[in-house]
């Protein structure tokens, strides 16, 4: 399970995306010409339900078992694949810019009146 960021736990970011995507439903609900624009209060009643059933569900213990203790885990691995992950973009996108410069240059023809003088 991935630890806290700025010891705020994921719980809170779950919750605060309902609430963005709630805030966004409301909103487009709001404008709307027909009776749809009745529904934006029914889509903050969801997002409040949403929000308890997430407040109320068991959650993991603070402590850690000894078992979670005693796991190392190999943090490298993500830098390494993202390195790889960029590097392959690079590659691909100097092939594209390779194949836009040099294998799409356009060959103009050449007048034959010049040739025949």
């Amino acid at each position: 399970m991935a630890g806290p960021v700025l010891n705020v736990g994921i719980g809170l970011f779950v919750l605060a995306f309902v609430w963005v995507i709630e805030l966004a439903a409301c909103i487009a609900l709001s404008r709307s010409p027909t009776k749809l624009a009745n529904m934006a209060p029914v889509s903050i009643l969801i997002a409040i339900i949403i929000s308890i059933i997430l407040i109320f569900i068991p959650r993991e213990s603070q402590y850690p078992s000894l078992e979670e203790q005693s796991v190392i885990y190999d943090y490298s691995i993500v830098y390494r694949s993202s390195l790889i992950a960029v590097m392959a973009l690079f590659v691909v996108l100097g092939l594209v810019f390779y194949f836009i410069q040099h294998a799409l240059h356009p060959v103009q023809a050449k007048p034959l009146r010049k040739f025949l003088r």
